[in-house]
């Protein structure tokens, strides 16, 4: 921290008009994050317009094999959350879909839809996200009904009789499917329906690797860390929470 004294060496009063410049500071923020607000529900508002084109695109991935497990193991920041048992069972997953509110197009629910498989007998994995108070944001998890010995958060369950100063928490087993438990993980909700989603044609066509001028990748890191507080994915299993450089 800098400290300013409150004069300087002409003898100039410092203290009141730094003082005075924190306040209109403080002014202009308060603005700025009415402006934020505005935006998400002027982006919110155009994506539930779009909701018709989505699903003829589905239409489209339908043809696709492994379509969504691509996207999700391109996009820069989510890839770090996948394990490898992970992405055998989102190989499964036939669609993503985004169900906005129509009165309040901020407030959504994001289904995964699978197929048959080997891990859990849902045919949809569901998280749904009220923000309508941003301070007091709402969080509604649906359970997955894992199949017999195959439960890929079984790692992360810490047992109800370990101290909390317990770490088993943090392990290297911790699963992408923690998130349908946990309690907010409302940042890595926005990173799925508010650009994987709608960016979902990009992350599978585009290769990162013959990307020279790298302003794409760039430009997708600042908007995660627009979203990422503390330099981590609120919500993410403890191991892989993301520390973007």
């Amino acid at each position: 921290m800098v400290h300013v004294s409150s004069d300087n060496k002409n003898g100039v009063e410092l203290e009141g008009p730094i003082k005075e410049l924190k306040q209109i500071n403080n002014d202009i923020n308060i603005i700025v994050e009415q402006l934020v607000d505005e935006e998400a529900a002027l982006h919110a508002k155009y994506e539930l317009k779009k909701a018709p084109l989505y699903k003829k695109r589905q239409e489209v991935i339908d043809q696709i094999p492994k379509f969504w497990l691509t996207c999700l193991e391109k996009h820069p920041v989510i890839t770090s959350l996948i394990e490898m048992d992970d992405a055998e069972a989102i190989s499964y997953l036939r669609s993503i879909e985004i169900h906005r509110s129509t009165e309040n197009p901020i407030n959504y629910r994001i289904e995964f839809y699978f197929g048959e498989n080997p891990y859990f007998s849902n045919d949809r994995l569901v998280k749904e996200f009220d923000f309508s108070d941003k301070d007091n944001i709402k969080v509604v998890n649906h359970s997955i009904d894992w199949k017999e010995s195959m439960d890929l958060t079984a790692a992360s369950k810490k047992p109800e009789e370990e101290d909390d100063s317990d770490d088993s928490l943090e392990n290297e087993d911790s699963s992408f499917f923690c998130w349908f438990s946990d309690e907010n993980g409302s940042d890595l909700a926005d990173l799925i329906a508010n650009d994987l989603f709608p960016n979902a044609d990009m992350y599978f066509i585009e290769d990162s690797e013959d990307d020279v001028d790298g302003d794409s990748d760039s430009d997708i890191f600042n908007e995660a860390n627009e979203i990422i507080s503390d330099g981590e994915i609120e919500g993410a299993p403890t191991s892989k929470r993301v520390k973007l450089v």
